[in-house]
């Protein structure tokens, strides 16, 4: 899996820090606040890390350079202008084939990851938001949701406001999206991108997390992430344990695949899979385990014919067997 993180701001509210460096690059005990970034994810697995730069960005890659360094691999998405929260995002289509997560530059949090991941798939999510309580959410993106915990409002820095449920800025999203929203220019998550997701009814969930979050927007609170990380409130990822994922959903490599299929069709389709004996199924959900190792998740969406989702050890193995069920699904529909 993929990371991108977005460290393109020129970081105004934190001045005078962000005078001669990026606002990721602002210390916090000797140890830039990126870096914290790149840790969490390499605690999880993730390695594979794009992040956008604009603002000071040779005082990032003079750090980071490839990544070599810090065990992950690196590549820079340079925006010759700022491009927003989002736009920098869409420099990468073509390399963000399956879901990846988004990360913040700025964020100084210990979030969950795999919960997170778990959460995403087990909801069928296309964009999953990342959200926290806070005692003032007027700087942040309000969440409102159903009992499904689908998001149902989404409000950016309120003047006035019901509820606390803010937006971190950390977000797993489905590939998908950047082609469907495929856009030139600046873009911001909670300006544009968010409520026109929302306008079009597109499947976006709330994974609400207790973790330690902080946005590191002002001194204010890069002081406090700092008397925080004295104190102890905030506990740097582990790399002693591993990485401990679900048997359901989390592999190293999960390759998602969608197939058009008219609704007449399905029936057909439906009995071809199941004549195949999978480990468990129903009209929804159709699972295989695969004897060289894997799985392979088909989902029967109304709107969006199959969905599959491959995971296996090796990402070719996980193509190999998406595209597989991909290509047999095609033939079924000719029957």
């Amino acid at each position: 899996m993929k990371a991108v993180i977005l460290a393109g701001g020129e970081g105004k509210r934190l001045r005078p820090y962000t005078m001669s460096i990026a606002k990721p690059m602002v210390p916090i005990l000797n140890k830039p606040i990126l870096e914290y970034s790149i840790d969490l994810l390499r605690s999880y697995g993730i390695k594979d890390i794009l992040i956008t730069t604009c603002y000071k960005s040779e005082t990032i890659k003079e750090y980071f350079g490839n990544g070599e360094r810090f065990n992950v691999n690196i590549t820079y998405l340079e925006e010759r202008s700022p491009l927003g929260t989002s736009g920098g995002l869409f420099l990468a289509r073509h390399r963000l084939r399956e879901p990846f997560l988004v990360l913040s530059g700025d964020a100084f949090t210990n979030i969950p990851i795999d919960k997170v991941i778990e959460f995403h798939y087990g909801k069928r999510a296309v964009m999953t938001v990342v959200s926290k309580e806070v005692a003032n959410p007027k700087e942040y993106g309000i969440c409102h949701t159903d009992e499904t915990r689908k998001l149902v409002n989404f409000i950016e820095k309120p003047e006035e406001w019901v509820g606390n449920e803010v937006n971190t800025g950390v977000y797993m999203m489905d590939p998908m999206l950047l082609d469907r929203y495929a856009h030139t220019g600046a873009r911001d998550f909670g300006q544009d991108f968010i409520p026109l997701m929302l306008q079009n009814n597109e499947e976006v969930y709330v994974f609400k997390t207790s973790a330690y979050w902080r946005d590191i927007g002002n001194p204010e609170e890069y002081k406090g992430a700092r008397d925080d990380l004295m104190r102890g409130h905030f506990s740097p990822p582990s790399f002693k344990k591993g990485y401990h994922h679900s048997r359901d959903f989390m592999e190293p490599f999960i390759t998602r695949l969608q197939v058009a299929c008219p609704n007449g069709k399905k029936p057909v389709v439906l009995a071809k899979l199941l004549e195949t004996v999978p480990t468990s199924s129903n009209q929804k959900e159709i699972v295989f385990d695969h004897r060289d190792g894997g799985r392979t998740k088909i989902i029967s969406d109304p709107k969006r014919g199959f969905i599959i989702y491959s995971k296996a050890d090796r990402r070719n193995l996980a193509r190999e067997l998406a595209r597989y069920y991909g290509k047999k699904i095609k033939i079924w529909q000719k029957v």
